[in-house]
């Protein structure tokens, strides 16, 4: 049951973060700062018993991450408070500052890992993150219409969210369907270069047990399992 409910947690995370991530209209930097999505998401992945696996986390690493988490879950707390402006500017360096505290933690190979898992999660919508996009060597242009495809979703998902005070089920697979549209509508933009590079960024597929496998890399790479030693 504890498993299973990580699973549906995670996904949950999967389908809203890309609504985290696109500012609302009007709102510049969004709720948390735009970008606040993917350290949050690291973090919670990382206390995913699969994820830990994957991973070969000692004890002792659980416990520093748990930790971490606890401070991070502050920093949250304290941005509830701040202005758009003065959360955007805050969370600004949130990104590494949390990859630099976990390096102190994971070993290489781990970080690598934990980097290509996060972005399964994420999907194509992690392309709107500079140095995601810097990597795959999207245009100036894409990078535009990979925003505006964003922006759009956004306003998709507002329009789920208020479906959801009457209908949670109709909303959570109306989420599921805009997860599934923007990955598609991202992946029209890129060269096949472009989704080579994308490949080597993901890494080998990490299926999530009980049935919530690859929902971060829809439209990606076949699943397939994976041989342990």
């Amino acid at each position: 049951m504890v498993r299973r409910w990580m699973a549906v947690s995670l996904l949950t995370m999967a389908l809203l973060l890309p609504a985290m991530a696109q500012p609302p209209a009007g709102r510049p930097g969004g709720p948390f700062g735009g970008r606040f999505g993917g350290p949050m998401l690291m973090l919670g992945l990382l206390r995913n018993q699969q994820v830990q696996q994957e991973l070969k986390l000692t004890d002792q690493q659980k416990q520093q991450i748990e930790q971490l988490g606890e401070q991070w879950r502050e920093k949250m707390r304290g941005l509830r408070d701040l202005t758009p402006e003065e959360r955007r500017q805050k969370v600004q360096g949130m990104r590494a500052e949390l990859e630099k505290q976990l390096s102190q933690i994971l070993n290489e190979q781990q970080m690598k890992r934990l980097k290509q898992i996060a972005l399964q999660v994420e999907g194509y919508a992690a392309l709107e993150r500079p140095e995601v996009a810097e990597r795959v060597g999207l245009t100036k242009e894409q990078r535009q219409k990979i925003r505006d495809i964003l922006r759009q979703a956004a306003e998709k998902r507002r329009e789920a969210f208020q479906q959801g005070r009457s209908d949670r089920q109709a909303a959570f697979q109306r989420m599921r369907e805009i997860r599934q549209w923007v990955d598609g509508e991202i992946e029209k933009l890129l060269t096949p270069e472009q989704k080579k590079k994308w490949q080597e960024l993901i890494g080998e597929p990490f299926k999530f047990e009980g049935g919530f496998g690859g929902f971060g890399g829809i439209r990606q790479r076949p699943q397939r399992q994976r041989a342990r030693t």
